[in-house]
């Protein structure tokens, strides 16, 4: 477990305090402002008097779906990831972090122009060969689809969250760090048996199906989408006046770079820069189309529609669009589409037969929790330790408990040295551990990063319940609303 702990000790530290801008992640998630009224239409939530954006929350799901991602190896999928309820804690996230900014702005702290500057100019991602490279920085955030401004306003933040951190944070005293030590040092020797259970196990009852589905109505809502109509404007493939190539090329030259970062000749570029002309000129022709279909006067020859679950186009173009909207030209792989907003439609609840499988899924939860339990109890009354198999668990190394996966080791291991009881069982999902204490050892330790561990979770571990008791307090202070369903 100490193992797992060392790899991933990133992850154990509160991660409120610090808000990161992610460059690769899960993207955009259509979250929706469910809200009828107008002003809220690209917020999700309001703190006191500070309205928390869609990019806010998506900018959270974002670096949490990288922490998990890490954390499964690089396999978390999106359906994975709704399961985990990140949607949720992302939004969550991003209220507290509201909170949090709120309080530093009444504690008089501040993030200025000059500190985001600071803070921008040291990330090693905008340097070359260790010196900050303006190129660099706006080519990398327009390659992240990452607006400037917004990317800017997100560091801010972290600036001044980064302040008020500093200002609260607690160090951990030389006793604490024995007592996580010792938390660290335990090892006891289990006989344990593994139990599971499979579908067929359950019958699924219809009745009860439907009377979940109808207390948990406005928890199923179809997607919002959007119906529009289009104009595209194709991009040729012909080879262009070279001339005219070169003086494209020429003025975009620091856009044509190598692996290592050296620009490229025209040469060298040159398919590269044939190519960015041609859209270059589409995208003007799209422009004044674009004008010529908002006043009226150039009619539409196409239809599209999707629901955010499945865009066709960026959803961040629609963030704000209402019904009757011509958006500027958006380039795909087809061209540039101009877009007429024909109608949004907003979520709704669904009916049972489109929402079966979801509620089917919980019901299957909660139906496999409880036939486990059931199960785990009935074999621990006949559980033999001595014909059982053996293994040995800590909280300061990995443990292989039968087949369990590293997830389920940490959950099952956590739980036992969290019982008082010798023995007991374990739910996990599908499955279930049945086991009993054989033996029990509190182990010395003097590895020195052993030791740093200990420190840098016992002081995580404080500042978290500060951090804890202060969102508490404030949320008492500050009045919170939130715009969508959860």
């Amino acid at each position: 477990m100490i193992t797992w702990m060392q790899k991933n000790k990133k992850y154990l530290v509160p991660t409120i305090w610090i808000s990161t801008i992610a460059f690769v992640g899960a993207g955009f998630v259509g979250w929706g402002a469910y809200d009828m009224n107008t002003n809220r239409a690209t917020s999700v939530a309001k703190v006191g008097d500070r309205a928390v954006s869609i990019q806010e929350v998506n900018e959270k799901y974002s670096q949490l779906y990288n922490q998990y991602n890490n954390i499964f190896d690089g396999k978390l999928t999106e359906e994975k990831a709704g399961e985990l309820g990140l949607q949720g804690m992302a939004l969550q996230a991003a209220i507290q972090e509201s909170m949090l900014l709120n309080f530093a702005n009444e504690l008089g702290l501040s993030a200025s122009d000059e500190d985001t500057v600071r803070y921008i100019a040291k990330s090693p991602e905008f340097q070359t060969d260790g010196v900050f490279n303006k190129n660099l920085y706006y080519d990398t955030l327009r390659r992240a689809r990452i607006n400037p401004n917004d990317f800017e306003k997100g560091i801010k933040r972290a600036v001044l969250l980064e302040k008020l951190n500093t200002a609260l944070s607690l160090n951990a005293s030389a006793k604490d760090v024995e007592i996580m030590s010792s938390a660290f040092s335990m090892q006891d020797t289990i006989a344990f048996s593994i139990i599971s259970a499979d579908e067929s196990e359950i019958k699924v009852d219809e009745a009860e199906l439907k009377k979940l589905w109808e207390s948990n109505k406005d928890k199923y809502l179809t997607k919002k989408s959007y119906d529009l109509e289009t104009l595209t404007i194709g991009i040729s493939n012909d080879e262009a006046d070279e001339a005219l190539v070169k003086a494209f090329y020429e003025e975009n030259k620091a856009n044509y770079r190598d692996a290592e970062d050296k620009i490229l000749s025209f040469e060298e570029a040159k398919e590269r820069a044939n190519k960015d002309y041609l859209i270059e000129q589409s995208r003007r022709s799209a422009l004044e189309k674009y004008v010529a279909v908002k006043k009226g006067e150039l009619a539409t020859d196409g239809s599209l529609s999707f629901a955010e679950d499945d865009a066709k186009l960026p959803l961040e173009e629609f963030s704000s669009a209402k019904s009757g909207d011509v958006l500027k030209p958006i380039l795909t792989h087809n061209g540039y589409i101009i877009a007429k907003v024909k109608s949004v439609n907003l979520p709704k609840p669904m009916e049972f037969d489109a929402a079966r499988e979801q509620v089917l899924k919980f019901y299957m939860q909660d139906k496999f929790s409880a036939l486990m339990s059931e199960k785990a109890k009935s074999e621990l009354v006949k559980f033999d330790p001595k014909n059982a198999e053996k293994t040995t668990i800590a909280k300061d190394k990995e443990s292989k408990v039968g087949d369990l996966d590293m997830f389920e080791v940490g959950n099952f291991v956590s739980q036992v040295f969290d019982s008082a009881n010798k023995k007991g069982y374990v739910v996990l999902g599908e499955k279930a551990v049945i086991y009993e204490i054989l033996e029990q050892k509190l182990l010395t330790n003097s590895d020195e990063s052993h030791n740093v561990l200990a420190m840098q979770n016992m002081q995580a571990m404080k500042n978290n319940e500060m951090l804890q008791d202060l969102i508490k307090e404030l949320q008492k202070r500050y009045k919170v609303e939130e715009y969508i369903k959860r």
